[in-house]
Parts: structure tokens; C-alpha cells; sequence
């Protein structure tokens, strides 16, 4: 096959199936596989013509869609959020366009944000997302954040009348692994927070944990904090026995109101 034709056929097949702005946790995360994949894969095609090869591509990973567990208010964290007075985004999505946060302002922030003691390493980041491996005197761990700007409240076109995407913020609606601990509530300013607690979808048993908090502002920003006790989620081998952040530090990493966005 030509050059040319190799290169185009390698990026259609990255650049296919993205998931709708609405997706849950874990399709949000696995969004972030395919936009690394062709962040990689353009450079990679870049080398063909010098190389006349082609090489595989990698990934990233982190969003779910949920499951049933108790209502509940989660621990009180003390922060600022957005101003009460933003309106939410019309039922349509229609509303101002924010651009994704870039990839070192995510990691900047995200570092800037974590609780003393941790040290950090393997940094990896993407507009939107960033990740770090986190680690104390109780072992290493792994946290992942995505800030999406401009969340829609609508349901998209093409998907059934129930599936709607504001149903992430019910504990009652998301379906969750067995053995989860859902907690949803609506802080003062109407921001919308869910708190899971439980086995890691991705790794298919309970010996790694994955807890997540998951809000969406008033201003339309969905931001997705997740932990795991694992540095690999998707393997069968626990670093430490919990992971690294409570749910208060998610919770205060997740509302903090500097998120460039």
C-alpha cells in the first residue's frame, strides 16, 4: 500500500467511534485510550516515510457507567465552588463552547491540587485528562482525572429516551459493580456530586478498588477524579491495600474552583 493511503487508513481507524460528550466515567476514560492512541499514531505515521514502517499504538484508561447503592450525603469538604447563580446548561446543550484544558495545565493543576505527602511520578497528560502514580508509606497507587467543559444535559441524538446523561449523577441510575458504595448529593451552590467505592470494572475482580467522585457544575463542567490502589487498573496485582486519596480529597480535588475552565 502507498504511503499516503497507509497513513490515511491508519488514522480513520483511530479517529472512529468516539464516544458522545455525555458518556459516563468509564467511557470517558476510554475516550482518552483513543486520543492518545492518535496522538501517538500521528507521529508514528510521520516516521513511515522515512522508516517505511508502521508500529502499534498505546493506551490510557478510566470511565465506567454505573450502578445501583445507597443515597447518602458524602463527607463535608470545605470549598469554593462555582457562583450559585450560573445557570445550567439549556435541556438542548446549547450554551457557550469552553475549549478542553491542555494537557500540562491539566497535570500542572491536578499536581498543584494533591494533599502533602504524596510524591508523584510517571506523569502522563492529554488535553483534558492527566494522570500520576502516587506514592506514600503505604505503597504506590494511581490517579486519573478528566475535566469535560462542556458536559450536555441533553440526551444525544441516536441514543433511547432513558439514557440520560444526567442520570451519572444518581446513585439510584448509574450501575456500578457489585460491592460498590454509591453516595450522591447536590452541594449548596447546585453542584451535582457522586462518590463511588468499590472493585475496578476494568480488572474484573475485587481486588483492586477504584473510587471515584464525579460532579457536575452548575456552569455545565463535568470533572471526573478517580484513584486506585493498583498502578496498573486493568491487572490482577494490588499495590496497596486502599487507594491513595480518601473521598474528601477527591471530593476536594473535583470541586476546587481554579480548574482552568
Amino acid at each position: 500500500m502507498p504511503l499516503d493511503e497507509l497513513r490515511t487508513a491508519l488514522q480513520a481507524a483511530v479517529e472512529a467511534d468516539e464516544p458522545p460528550a455525555g458518556a459516563g466515567p468509564a467511557a470517558v476514560f476510554a475516550r482518552a485510550d483513543r486520543a492518545r492512541t492518535r496522538q501517538r499514531l500521528t507521529m508514528l505515521v510521520g516516521g513511515v516515510a522515512v522508516l517505511g514502517v508502521a508500529v502499534g499504538t498505546a493506551a490510557f484508561a478510566l470511565d465506567r457507567s454505573g450502578g445501583a447503592a445507597t443515597t447518602a450525603q458524602p463527607p463535608a469538604v470545605a470549598t469554593s465552588a462555582p457562583a450559585a447563580s450560573a445557570a445550567l446548561p439549556a435541556a438542548s446543550g446549547a450554551g457557550s463552547s469552553r475549549p478542553e484544558v491542555p494537557a500540562d495545565v491539566m497535570l500542572a493543576t491536578l499536581r498543584r491540587l494533591l494533599p502533602a505527602g504524596l510524591a508523584t511520578s510517571e506523569p502522563d497528560s492529554q488535553p483534558g485528562f492527566a494522570e500520576l502514580i502516587l506514592t506514600d508509606r503505604a505503597g504506590r497507587g494511581k490517579v486519573q482525572v478528566n475535566v469535560q467543559p462542556n458536559y450536555r444535559r441533553a440526551v444525544p441524538p441516536g441514543r433511547v429516551s432513558g439514557d440520560d446523561p444526567m442520570d451519572k449523577f444518581s446513585c439510584a441510575k448509574r450501575q456500578e459493580p457489585p460491592g460498590t458504595h454509591c453516595v450522591d448529593s447536590t452541594l449548596p451552590d447546585g453542584t451535582l456530586l457522586v462518590l463511588t467505592d468499590g472493585p475496578s470494572e476494568d480488572a474484573g475482580h475485587d481486588r483492586i478498588t477504584l473510587r471515584m467522585v464525579d460532579v457536575f457544575r452548575p456552569d455545565g463542567v463535568r470533572i471526573v477524579v478517580g484513584t486506585w490502589n493498583a498502578v496498573g487498573e486493568k491487572t490482577n496485582t494490588a499495590t496497596r491495600s486502599e487507594p491513595p486519596l480518601t473521598g474528601q480529597q477527591l471530593q476536594a480535588i473535583a470541586t476546587d474552583p481554579t480548574w482552568p475552565v
